[in-house]
């Protein structure tokens, strides 16, 4: 983890080398008259692109960008204490989630020989993610951060339409919004892959391999060892290291149908690895760990009208094995007696959309999921279905003010008997809320900046609420309020 002494010089770097940057692009080093410098002004917001051409002929281009995705809130329940995230599904609404920002980075730069008929050109993007606890929830100086990006894309140099890339990267599709989640393809590795436009067509096809290793006794084990010979004092000795692989093909086609509508099909699949590995339980006693490996497969379709955002999704995904305990990130539990994800499951339906007519827009969100863990017990606490539907109705006053109503409905069913032995665990939650708002951007459910209060009431079942521990509050009430205030915001992002 970084001090914020460390991020605060970190970002000074950055500004110095940018500053640096577009200085030495504005006086690059002399040049013979017919070779001169000419600045290309284009609509881009930020720093213009500065063009210059070197004496082999070769002309280049690059400019830097900056972005960000960010959201910070700030509430407390009716009882004073902080507001927290009242929802019992994995995904649920967004409405009530921790602070969060991204602070991207990107270069771009065009390459064009004398002999090429177009330029090649690159992008490096470098996204810094900051979670919580902020400065102000802990009055610690000391900082939650992540580097998310890392990688280049490559575009032009062997193929038109034809990219690649390298690094580490978020490898994200299609969102659903109100859930704040990828329902079908959600990858973090640090890899590689291709992507490749179809000339005179609306098809694309992305591969991607890449790996991730998780700090957990599952996937990484060091242990403390005495230095050899005559030596003093120890070091530690790395004993199971096992990084996860992941590949994965998409392929997505868009029918046009006229006017700016289309109808979007996508494709989709990813199979992972994990390698054998060998862990210590005890000093001088080790336990084997298996290979393992899963595969998803699943399917969107996306019927969108050009319009003011104006779409909606529905999406498929079944996951066996390792991706079935959510993901490249997870890490499984519940496993057979031979320690495999062998047999594990998980299935899910999913559907988002938007609407916007005039001063009025609805955006939708919802999924039924059904996960069965690697176990063959009929009764396990593992055994998963669960599901929520959500639906926002807008009204704008003007053009930049408005108010929404979200409401949703949530609930979750365990393979557990009860506490009282009648039926199974399980439970169900009700939610409403009303939100006035600011959007200095103008009307648009994806327009953003956005200022918010929120006024929220939550319900939870007898089954919903035997789901906490005995001194959760959240097990001791039944209504829940939540009052915050939040801002939102995203440009110049990659995924948006």
């Amino acid at each position: 983890m970084l001090r914020p002494s460390a991020a605060v010089a970190l970002a000074l770097s950055y500004v110095s080398l940018s500053s640096n940057a577009v200085a030495e692009q504005a006086a690059p080093p002399p040049q013979p008259a017919a070779q001169r410098v000419v600045v290309v002004h284009t609509g881009d917001p930020g720093p213009k692109p500065t063009e210059w051409t070197a004496p082999d002929g070769e002309r280049r281009t690059g400019r830097f960008t900056f972005g960000s995705y960010g959201r910070v809130m700030t509430a407390i329940d009716g009882h004073g204490r902080r507001g927290r995230d009242a929802d019992l599904v994995a995904h649920g609404s967004r409405l009530d989630e921790d602070s969060y920002a991204e602070l991207q980075l990107e270069r771009h730069d065009s390459y064009q020989l004398p002999s090429e008929p177009s330029a090649a050109t690159t992008k490096m993007v470098a996204t810094l993610a900051v979670g919580e606890p902020l400065f102000h929830q802990s009055g610690k100086f000391d900082a939650t951060l992540a580097v998310r990006n890392l990688y280049i894309e490559a575009k032009g140099w062997l193929l038109p339409g034809l990219a690649l890339w390298a690094g580490s990267r978020m490898y994200r599709g299609d969102d659903a919004y109100l859930l704040n989640w990828w329902p079908l393809d959600n990858l973090n590795t640090v890899g590689g892959g291709v992507r490749l436009e179809l000339p005179r067509s609306r098809t694309t096809i992305a591969l991607h391999a890449g790996a991730n290793r998780l700090d957990d006794p599952f996937q990484l084990q060091t242990a403390r060892r005495a230095l050899p010979g005559n030596q003093l004092g120890a070091t530690d000795v790395l004993i199971l290291d096992r990084p996860r692989t992941v590949e994965s093909l998409r392929v997505e086609h868009i029918f046009g149908l006229g006017g700016g509508a289309g109808l979007k099909l996508v494709g989709y699949g990813e199979l992972h690895q994990l390698p054998s590995g060998q862990r210590e339980t005890a000093p001088g006693r080790y336990e084997d760990l298996p290979a393992d490996s899963g595969f998803v497969v699943g399917a969107q379709v996306t019927g969108f009208t050009g319009e003011r955002d104006t779409h909606l999704s529905v999406f498929f995904r079944h996951a066996r094995g390792l991706p079935a305990y959510g993901g490249d990130l997870s890490v499984p539990y519940a496993l057979r007696l031979d320690k495999t994800t062998k047999g594990a499951t998980d299935s899910v339906a999913a559907i988002t959309g938007n609407f916007e007519s005039g001063p009025v827009a609805i955006q939708l969100a919802g999924y039924l999921r059904s996960f069965r863990a690697a176990t063959k017990e009929e009764f396990d606490f593992a055994h998963l279905d669960e599901g929520i539907f959500v639906v926002r109705p807008h009204v704008y006053f003007g053009e930049r003010a408005g108010v929404f109503v979200e409401a949703s409905y949530q609930a979750q069913r365990r393979a557990a008997l009860a506490a009282d032995g009648k039926g199974l665990m399980g439970g169900s939650m009700t939610r409403a809320a009303l939100v006035p708002f600011l959007s200095p951007a103008g009307r648009g459910s994806f327009r953003r900046p956005q200022l918010r209060a929120i006024f929220s009431f939550a319900r939870r079942s007898d089954g919903a609420r035997a789901l906490y521990p005995t001194d959760d509050v959240y097990a001791r009430r039944n209504v829940e309020q939540f009052f915050g205030l939040e801002a939102e915001w995203w440009f110049n992002s990659s995924y948006r």
